[in-house]
């Protein structure tokens, strides 16, 4: 195991945050995302702004893989 401090710098990180957890929560987001939407949409009659909740798919990547995108381009 290293020395450093895996969360210091997300750029230099080489595996998400979070491991296979946060991998999984990044798969399932737009999923999410899309119920979300279509239950705003329907339910509430809210289509002008449920669009919202898809940014929750890019604001979860940037989260679990950091601002460098997936560690070794994969």
């Amino acid at each position: 195991m290293s020395t450093e401090d895996p969360y210091a710098n997300p750029l230099t990180r080489k595996t998400p945050l979070g491991g296979r957890t946060g991998v999984a929560i990044v798969s399932i987001v737009p999923l999410v995302a899309l119920v979300v939407f279509l239950l705003i949409g329907f339910l509430a009659d809210g289509w002008a702004w449920a669009w919202v909740f898809f940014l929750a798919v890019p604001i979860a990547a940037i989260v679990v893989y950091g601002l460098g995108g997936r560690p070794n381009g994969r």
